[in-house]
C-alpha cells in the first residue's frame, strides 16, 4: 500500500509542459501521492492557473502547499507532513 511508504519516497517530481494533464495531476494527490512541481520553464499565467486548481484540490483533501523556490510548489497532504521526511527534504533544498 502506498501509505506503508515514507512521503518522500512517494513523491512525483515534475517539470511542468504544454502536454501534461492537470487532471490527471489532481489524481495523484487524490490518491496519495504528493507531488513537487517545477514551473520554471512553464508560462506565468499557466502556471498561476494551475497552482489555483491545485491548491484547491490540496485543501479539499486537507493538504498543505509549500514553496520550494519561487517557481517549485509541494503539494502534499497533512499526512504526508506527519513522518518529517517533506519538511527535511524541503530544509534540506531551501539551503
Amino acid at each position: 500500500m502506498l501509505m506503508k511508504k515514507r512521503a518522500i519516497k512517494r513523491v512525483d517530481f515534475i517539470t511542468m509542459e504544454e502536454k501534461i494533464n492537470v487532471i490527471k495531476l489532481a489524481n495523484k494527490l487524490l490518491k496519495g501521492i504528493p507531488l513537487i512541481i517545477n514551473f520554471e520553464e512553464f508560462e506565468p499565467i499557466e502556471s498561476n492557473k494551475i497552482i489555483t486548481f491545485l491548491s484547491g484540490v490540496i485543501y479539499a483533501i486537507d493538504g498543505e502547499v509549500e514553496v520550494i523556490q519561487s517557481k517549485i510548489f509541494l503539494f502534499a497532504t497533512k499526512k504526508d507532513y506527519k513522518d518529517g521526511s517533506l519538511r527535511k527534504f524541503v530544509k534540506e533544498y531551501k539551503e
